[in-house]
């Protein structure tokens, strides 16, 4: 009972820095096979980029992106009605809803690519901008400099 006793202070300590995080500092994190990279907006939109390490039935490894919007509402890469992408350096990258097949997996990697470099970028859902990020170039080199979990496509 005692041991219970330290886990729930320590999740609701994880939960809070998560709900109050700094703006436009990513952080990372590991936990049960999944590594997540986190970011939050001066208007309160976070994103979750989720890099797994748990492949699915055809043994690929599904990584995808979260937000969580102001009004607690939420998008998830993976739902096929639900289109989401990041506007950086000119260029778009509209997320794939799965991986494991060329186009999807080509996207992925470019986005990929692109969001460990990004000083700034946008995000849209559904063609309607819901947030700014703006990280340091200092930040964005010490957080995301080595990906290698987000670009390993299949378990092996």
């Amino acid at each position: 009972m005692q041991f219970m006793h330290a886990i729930l202070p320590a999740g609701l300590l994880t939960f809070a820095i998560t709900a109050h995080a700094v703006p436009n500092m990513w952080s990372s994190g590991f936990g049960m096979g999944v590594t997540e990279y986190i970011i939050t907006s001066p208007e309160n939109v976070m994103l979750n980029l989720n890099c797994t390490g748990n492949p699915d039935d055809q043994n690929i490894l599904q990584h995808h992106v979260m937000l969580t919007l102001p009004d607690g509402s939420g998008a998830d890469s993976q739902d096929e009605k639900t289109a989401i992408t990041v506007v950086t350096d000119d260029q778009p990258f509209p997320l794939p809803s799965s991986l494991g097949w060329r186009n999807g997996d080509n996207a992925w990697l470019s986005f990929i690519d692109a969001i460990r470099k990004a000083t700034s970028f946008e995000i849209y859902v559904n063609d309607k901008k819901v947030g700014h990020f703006s990280p340091s170039a200092g930040n964005v080199h010490k957080v995301l400099a080595d990906m290698p979990e987000c670009t390993t496509l299949t378990a092996g």
